[in-house]
């Protein structure tokens, strides 16, 4: 089983996408159509998931 931390789209452009966690920033790849703001859970840099802000804010919040 793998834990993965709520991400948010900063920026999505044709080869990448700038996401955030907390102060820390990395580029990933997706298979997923995503644009900023959007709520992304990541695994080996690949976005494998959108969620809604409801559930990276509960899951943040259970994650403290």
């Amino acid at each position: 089983m793998c834990l993965t931390i709520p991400k948010q789209v900063v920026s999505a452009g044709n080869n990448s996408v700038r996401i955030r966690a907390g102060k820390k920033t990395e580029s990933v790849g997706t298979i997923l159509a995503v644009k900023k703001g959007d709520w992304v859970l990541t695994q080996n840099s690949i976005i494998i998931k959108k969620i809604t802000a409801k559930q990276a804010k509960e899951i943040n919040n259970f994650l403290k």
